[in-house]
């Protein structure tokens, strides 16, 4: 592991079970490296199933910063976590498509509340559910209301 005293580091938090990494310092080798093993790090020792990479507060992105992103981005896959990169700045976007960088397969999310949402596990609804076991019937997908409760809070004697 290589000392990286001098060198800036990202902050990175986790919150539902996602690691949340702002990158906010200009990026160069050096500090892409520390990212990637701090990274890394982060994810073996949380056990987190995505990452939010936040880069909200880069003005700038070379295709070669771009690249070691995404390989970074595919090794947090091989480790079990999904990423989602959040706050491109159009300039940015615009710059990295004519420049022909690759983002085949790469997800990205407007903000940090939309790249929660792609990260969340899909909640198995009760229907998913049924189907599965063959005991879902066409009455099943009918809402029912629930009958008001009398205004004493009580239910009448013959419901009880």
């Amino acid at each position: 592991m290589t000392l990286y005293a001098d060198i800036p580091g990202i902050a990175m938090q986790v919150s539902r079970d996602v690691v949340v990494a702002s990158i906010q310092v200009d990026l160069d080798d050096a500090v892409l490296d520390r990212f990637r093993e701090d990274l890394l790090l982060r994810i073996h020792k949380t056990g987190s199933r995505g990452v939010i990479l936040d880069v909200s507060g880069l003005e700038t992105l070379d295709s070669g910063e771009f690249a070691a992103l995404r390989r970074i981005i595919t090794m947090c896959t091989i480790m079990g976590a999904e990423a989602v990169l959040v706050g491109l700045q159009p300039g940015v976007v615009s710059a990295l498509i004519e420049a022909g960088a690759d983002v085949d397969g790469l997800q990205a999310a407007i903000n940090l509340d939309a790249a929660f949402d792609m990260l969340q596990p899909e909640p198995e609804s009760e229907a998913d559910s049924d189907d599965e076991h063959g005991s879902a019937t066409a009455t099943d997908d009918v809402a029912h209301e629930p009958s008001p409760l009398p205004e004493s809070g009580q239910l009448p004697e013959e419901e009880q």
